[in-house]
């Protein structure tokens, strides 16, 4: 089998949910550029600028279970289509109000937070039939796929958006964004299976409680959230604070904030390339240790970085550390995951991503405030590889859990 990162393209099903998940992640860096600037140049607030990225991810925490439950109830596809085509009915709402001329940063932000919250609710199911469109071996490279496609509209969104702001304006650019999840929903009826899982009985709360067992006595699963959860917390929030960190402390414009953005999308699509070949050389566990490790380094690096032209080339080296970290992590949870409850597992992982992020980015932005973000980052830098050498430490077989190779039960965390 090729070890090729774009090998699951050569099934039908993958080449047409991953060519319309291109477009719709377009379309929402369209859409966060778009919103931004609207609120930013009427407010001249970064918090209320804030809020509109913040509306964006926010809703995982509360949704993603919710879509975790229905994941494992209904065929799959067909809720992953119809929180879809509530996106694309709410992204032109939106449309609508902007075009009214409304600016009011709350009615944008409430319309931004309740599309959210459905493409939240629908995003575990995507997840869970993600095993199901590949075989095991290509299924790192069915991971990457999604870390191109968000990295890729990370990079074209901005430049798009801002080219159909001058062209069309605000209220048809949305309406773009809107456009997408049509096409994503579109394609995920093409598809054309069922994806219907056996999944068992229950009250909500007794469905809930048993994703959650599952997730905590799969030893796989387990290990790999507790160490994306806490590096997301400590690591990853240099991410949020891209903008403010260029301008206060670079003196950057707009301009060099989205080249700042764009370097680290950009290696962030190359980690993922490199990781799927690394891969198939190295143990999982290994893959882990050697980008913590960097990760680490090249975030110590980013907070110590002397000029804007080394800070572009450090996140462009860091970004494809972590997606290769996140691609590496996720992939074992959707590898160990029980297919009855697939969904509910994967709504955990992502419920936990929107939380730990937004307490990283109160915990970082706070010691930012407080002193500055060179000495915020890497103190998050050096809490994150501390917290996983303990794990490391505290976990007995941990890279057997990882790899995948040794049975449940020796693999239990160590008590003492």
């Amino acid at each position: 089998m090729s070890n090729h990162p774009f090998v699951p393209l050569r099934h039908r099903a993958v080449r047409l949910l991953w060519g319309a998940a291109v477009i719709s992640d377009i379309g929402t860096w369209v859409q966060l550029i778009v919103v931004g600037s609207l609120v930013a140049s009427g407010t001249g607030s970064a918090v209320q600028t804030g809020l509109v990225a913040l509306a964006t991810f926010m809703p995982q925490g509360i949704a993603s279970p919710i879509g975790g439950l229905l994941a494992d109830r209904f065929d799959r596809r067909r809720v992953f289509a119809s929180a879809l085509i509530a996106q694309a009915t709410v992204t032109s709402v939106l449309a609508v109000v902007l075009g009214a001329g409304v600016r009011t940063p709350w009615v944008l932000t409430v319309l931004i937070l309740v599309g959210s919250a459905a493409g939240a609710t629908g995003a575990p199911s995507y997840a869970a039939m993600q095993p199901d469109l590949v075989p095991p071996n290509e299924l790192m490279q069915m991971v990457s796929l999604g870390v191109y496609s968000w990295n890729s509209g990370r990079v074209l969104g901005p430049i798009l958006g801002s080219l159909l702001v001058l062209a069309v304006g605000p209220a048809w650019t949305i309406a773009f964004n809107a456009f997408s999840f049509v096409v994503m929903a579109g394609a995920v009826v093409a598809v054309r299976r069922s994806f219907r899982p056996h999944g068992d009985a229950g009250s909500v709360r007794e469905r809930l409680t048993a994703g959650a067992r599952a997730m905590r006595t799969t030893p796989g699963c387990w290990h790999a959230l507790v160490m994306l959860a806490l590096l997301n917390c400590m690591m990853v929030p240099f991410m949020g604070l891209v903008p403010i960190y260029v301008q206060g402390s670079y003196d950057g414009g707009t301009g060099m904030v989205g080249l700042v953005a764009s370097a680290q999308g950009v290696g962030a699509i190359i980690g993922g390339i490199v990781i799927s070949f690394l891969a198939q050389r190295y143990d999982r566990s290994t893959l882990v240790v050697g980008t913590v490790v960097t990760a680490t380094t090249l975030l110590i690096a980013y907070a110590a970085a002397p000029t804007l032209p080394t800070l572009v080339a450090v996140i462009f080296v860091l970004g494809g550390a972590w997606s290769s970290l996140f691609i590496t992590l996720s992939a074992v949870v959707q590898r160990d995951a029980p297919p009855a409850s697939r969904g509910r597992v994967m709504s955990l992982m992502q419920a936990t991503f929107g939380i730990t992020y937004g307490v990283g980015l109160l915990f970082i932005g706070a010691i930012g405030d407080l002193i500055n973000l060179h000495v915020a980052f890497a103190t998050g830098a050096v809490i994150g590889v501390s917290g996983f050498w303990l794990l490391t430490l505290r976990a007995r077989n941990w890279r057997a859990a990882i790899d995948g190779v040794a049975a449940p039960s020796e693999l239990q965390l160590a008590t003492s």
